[in-house]
């Protein structure tokens, strides 16, 4: 045993003040907790971790072996000041000795303890110093040797505790040899002897395999079948705490090595979905079995469909879940429309069917519900045909392609549920005709707007207030992405209803009837001025009256109304309210004094709609506004570490108040996002006051930069990041149009650039990353020439040079899978989002560099050098989107450094010729605008090439399908390159025939970038009598005529253009002669 370090008066000094601790007296628990502060932590803390582990390992009671073990753990990690440092921990304050000393102790309380649930504590409190030890690079070379004695024990109680450390810090056996740990593991996991060690050592061997690099996982992933087998008794003894325990486990595992479930996928489908049908255990096991399943399938989308039954198991199990719902009276009668029912069965099965849907797609489920939907649509029982209309509300967005050929079916199926007996099931319609009309926008708003306007208008009317406000928020889902054309029709009826609904005593019908009235004045657009003197007088009205704290979301909502409709229908329209509503919008704000009130954020994007309705009128008011709106884009987020072993963290941190936890390294950390959202309205208001305010908005440029500019580092919140971003490039112009001194300009984008280039150099967040290079374009193009210094560009090439080598692995990465199989045609749309983020990145940051290539010219060459070689492994890659990259920078590169591009033709010229005739529609459409450049702007040395470039562009545009959407825009690039190449560079080919062909393959009638070129070309021969143009006997003139008459039609010219192409329209048809202006 070891030397017992503290000494027995000083054991029975701190004694009473930990029985005291446990008193249920408050005022004797005060004194001992103030006692423990002011005498043992302040003053002698090492005495008090030595005592409390002394206790821990010695003391009779267990009681307080268990309570001392618990208060060990939490007072030597607990925050600390000292006068050297204010942010340390009881544990690094003591000396070493006393450190060596409670370790020692602990294992002797390891060795000897006999009573389960304070050996537990005993081992938590060991595994957090151990956590913590690793953490520090600190070392704690005995406990390794004593886990190892302790797994291998015929003490089970020391095996459990063994691989309870190991569960809890895996990291402490990271670097051991991978067979020997295999061999542990498995002896654990067969223990013949303990459940419990056999549950400890599945919990162990997950731990250490979700942290453990690749190959380390493949080699472990033999233990598999035996891990499953510690939950088999458990299963049978119907044991639903531990299974819940033991599942939870598994699920991480499944998220992180997905794989390693493939050889027991069968068993582990068959396993769980008798557990999701068994009505005998509890909700919670039933759903945590599916939550297995369903993590399976969304980690590794392919392995679960190729098991055939996968979706035939789980759809049934989660349908009849669907079903599992009360008719609670409270549901009726409530005021309160926040549904606490997460951990319902019904929203279980619900929420199954749409991931399932959404991870095996459409082709896969919508069968398989379908044969179960008919019939429950025509069961006599309530909860039947509710979950019936749920499921094909819940499968939706999974299944788009599959469903959308069917939706005039199912919309016919769904609709005399609008008229069914019980309530619930109208409000499931209502539900479902809601979620649909989002999934299938727009194609649903135009070909079904009168089936399903007509069925929601008379549910607007039930005689049920919770189905009244769901019609109107099924409203609000169709509104949002139908066009004004077609909502036009419907809006007297609309709003008719609504305005019935803004009237009514339930709070939350007039919140819902406010909501939808918003949505649609913001949809109707100006087809609203006949409704506003109807809806504001009412709006105003609720904004004065409703004035106690049970109306803030009504008054919230009447905020956000009220602005969208000042917008839809403009300053002048609104004026006879202007005054009013801003009176009111500066009352509230002035009456707001908690930090939480729902109407700030409101509050926010209220006062930025009435800046861009009142434009530079708005400015008077910016003095009261801006000190609220700076004060919320500065709120930082509230953080908290609970334990949840020993602190109730629901009660004391709700969800309801915006918390969320999430575990890292064993640790519990909450974040309140309520603020983080109130911060990302207040930097969008601020990116919507700088655009609309422009030189107005100076005199905040200055503080709201320096709150944006650390926001670029803002992990909390994507959204407060991109809009942050977004800012940057706005304040700059705002500045540069209130014309600020070149030198104070100079220093603020000096500042913006250090902060910058970081980010766009260790970025790895692809969307983040398109954003910032979408900043950095921006500010170039409004600082214009000579705005970046030799070290600023080197500094930006560096960056972008080390994110090209991460695409380019990435790619590489996915073409390889790609060639093995690993993708199967489920995952395209998967795959297609990767590809999209990637490419939407490289976008940005090619328009980054023509932003360079813009301001610089060929003095950017030198810089451009040392990306050149990546850029020519992108030009040549198999990937289509890489190749059109690379094209896309070499067009960029001709157009702004022009002869002196010739220098580098040897790496692209025979690329983009070839391009133009590549099977990529992409590749084409790059390579025609890149040849029409060399035509524009390379000069007589790219002549022979253009020449060259003549019969593919043809070929291209006389191709059958050159007119059809997605390709006409390649053909009218291709259009347009040959009249470059003739008004420019057409010294190598005769001029008349290459003309006369053009111009038959006018008109160009989409393309708004490449139309007024190819038409000013046309309206110059045309107007010089050009005898290719008019040809002989001036035969060309009807088609020409023709040509005219189609591209002023499709409206895609400038005024001044289509002017001058109607008076030559005029001449034509008047036979009048054409001279030159």
């Amino acid at each position: 045993m070891a030397q017992v370090p503290v000494s027995a008066e000083v054991l029975q000094q701190l004694a009473p003040v930990l029985t005291s601790l446990l008193s249920s007296d408050n005022n004797q628990r005060a004194a001992a907790e103030a006692q423990l502060n002011d005498q043992w932590i302040a003053q002698q803390p090492d005495l008090l971790l030595l005592g409390l582990s002394q206790f821990v390992a010695n003391n009779n009671e267990i009681q307080l072996r268990s309570h001392c073990s618990v208060l060990l753990r939490r007072l030597a990690y607990k925050q600390f000041s000292t006068a050297n440092d204010p942010d340390t921990h009881l544990w690094d304050i003591v000396q070493e000795s006393t450190r060596q000393g409670v370790k020692e102790l602990l294992l002797v309380a390891l060795a000897n303890e006999t009573d389960q649930s304070t050996r537990h504590k005993v081992s938590d409190t060991i595994a957090e110093i151990a956590r913590f030890d690793l953490a520090e690079g600190g070392k704690w070379d005995s406990l390794l040797k004593a886990l190892f004695e302790c797994s291998q024990s015929p003490n089970a109680g020391h095996r459990e505790s063994a691989f309870r450390i190991f569960a809890s810090v895996p990291d402490l056996i990271a670097g051991q040899h991978t067979d020997a740990l295999k061999n542990v593991f498995l002896a654990g996991l067969n223990d013949s002897e303990s459940q419990s060690v056999r549950l400890e050592a599945m919990k162990a061997a997950a731990s250490y395999i979700v942290q453990a690099d690749e190959q380390i996982q493949k080699s472990l992933g033999t233990l598999m079948p035996h891990m499953l087998d510690p939950l088999s008794p458990v299963i049978a003894a119907r044991d639903d705490a531990t299974l819940v325990d033991g599942l939870v486990v598994l699920i991480e595992l499944a998220d992180t090595c997905p794989k390693l479930f493939r050889p027991v996928l069968p068993n582990v489908l068959s396993v769980m979905v008798s557990v999701g049908k068994d009505k005998s255990f509890d909700d919670r096991s039933r759903q945590t079995a599916l939550e297995l399943l369903l993590t399976l399938a969304e980690a590794a989308p392919a392995m679960a469909r190729k098991v055939p039954n996968f979706a035939s198991e789980i759809i049934p199990v989660a349908m009849e879940m669907s079903t599992d719902i009360d008719d609670d009276e409270s549901w009726y009668t409530t005021d309160d429309l926040e549904e606490d029912d997460n951990e319902e069965n019904y929203v279980m099965g619900e929420s199954t069917l749409d991931r399932i849907a959404r991870t095996l797609g459409g082709k896969i489920v919508v069968p398989i519900c379908f044969q179960y939907i008919p019939q429950m649509l025509q069961s006599s029982e309530w909860q039947q045909r509710r979950a019936a209309l749920m499921a094909i509300s819940s499968i939706g967005e999974g299944s788009i392609k599959i469903m959308r050929p069917e939706l005039s079916n199912i919309i016919n199926l769904i609709l005399p549920s609008f008229k069914d007996v019980h309530p619930r099931v109208r409000y499931a319609a209502c539900n479902t005709i809601g979620q649909m009309s989002t999934d299938f926008a727009p194609y649903l708003q135009k070909h079904f707007h009168e089936v399903v306007v007509s069925s929601l208008l008379p549910v607007m009317e039930d005689p049920q207030p919770r189905i009244q406000a769901h019609a109107a928020a099924a409203m609000v889902n169709f509104c949002e992405e139908a066009d004004k054309k077609i909502l036009d029709p419907y809006l007297d009826a609309i709003f008719d209803r609504l305005l019935i609904l803004l009237k009514t005593s339930k709070t939350y019908v007039q919140e819902q009837a406010i909501t939808t009235i918003a949505t649609v004045a913001d949809c109707a657009e100006d087809r609203f001025n006949k409704y506003h003197a109807a809806i504001m007088p009412l709006l105003l009205s609720i904004l004065h009256q409703a004035g106690d704290k049970e109306y803030r979301l009504l008054r919230s909502r009447a905020i956000e109304c009220a602005s969208l409709i000042g917008l839809a229908i403009g300053k002048e329209a609104f004026a006879p309210y202007t005054a009013e509503f801003i009176n009111i919008l500066a009352g509230i704000q002035q009456s707001i004094t908690e930090p939480d009130d729902i109407q700030t954020t409101y509050l926010l994007a209220a006062w930025a709609r009435m800046c861009k309705m009142m434009g530079q009128d708005f400015l008077p008011y910016l003095p009261n506004i801006m000190p609220p709106l700076l004060q919320s884009a500065k709120l930082t987020p509230e953080f908290t570490f609970v334990d949840p072993d020993e602190e109730d963290v629901d009660s004391k941190y709700p969800s309801d108040d915006g918390w969320e936890f999430v575990g890292i390294n064993g640790q519990q950390i909450g974040i309140k996002t309520s603020v983080l959202e109130e911060k990302h309205t207040a930097i969008e208001m601020l990116v919507s006051y700088a655009r609309d305010l422009g030189a107005g908005f100076l005199p905040y440029v200055g503080p709201v930069l320096e709150i944006a500019l650390p926001l670029l580092k803002f992990y909390f919140h994507d959204g407060v990041r991109h809009a942050a971003a977004a800012l940057i490039p706005v304040l700059l112009k705002d500045a540069k149009d209130a014309n600020v001194a070149p030198g104070e300009i100079a220093n603020m984008w000096n500042t913006i650039f250090e902060k910058l280039s970081k980010i766009l150099t260790i970025e790895d967040d692809i969307t983040f990353l398109a954003q910032a290079y979408a900043t950095f374009s921006e500010c170039i193009d409004v600082l214009g020439e000579n705005c970046l210094q030799p070290a600023q560009i080197e500094s930006f090439m560096k960056g972008a040079s080390e994110q090209l080598t991460k695409f380019l692995e990435r790619l590489n990465e996915r073409e390889q899978e790609k060639q093995a199989g690993e993708y199967d045609a489920d995952d395209e749309d998967q795959l297609a989002d990767e590809e999209a983020s990637e490419e939407d990145a490289l976008s940005e940051m090619a328009r980054a560099i023509q932003s360079l290539f813009k301001v610089s010219g060929p003095a950017f060459l030198p810089y451009f050098d040392k990306l050149l070689p990546m850029v020519v492994q992108f030009l040549s890659h198999p990937n289509s989107a890489a190749r059109q990259w690379a094209i896309c920078i070499f067009d960029d590169l001709v157009e702004f450094t022009g002869p002196a591009s010739f220098t580098y033709s040897n790496y692209f010229l025979q690329a983009m010729v070839a391009g133009i005739s590549d099977k990529a529609s992409e590749v084409r459409q790059a390579s025609a605008y890149g040849v029409g450049i060399m035509g524009q702007f390379g000069g007589p040395q790219y002549a022979d090439a253009c020449a060259a470039a003549l019969e593919p562009l043809f070929n291209l545009i006389n191709s059958p399908n050159a007119r059809e959407d997605g390709i006409v825009f390649v053909t009218e690039n291709a259009i347009s390159a040959i009249a470059k190449i003739c008004k420019f560079n057409s010294s190598k080919f005769q001029l008349e025939p290459v003309l006369a062909a053009w111009l038959t393959t006018l008109p160009i009638v989409n393309d708004d970038q490449e139309a007024p070129i190819v038409y000013t070309y046309l309206l110059d021969l045309l107007e010089a009598q050009h005898p290719s143009i008019l040809g002989p006997n001036n035969s060309n003139i009807p088609h020409i005529a023709k040509i005219f008459n189609e591209v002023l039609a499709s409206d895609i010219l400038s005024p001044e253009l289509s002017a001058r192409m109607a008076n030559s329209m005029k001449a034509i048809m008047g036979g009048v002669a054409f001279h030159q202006n």
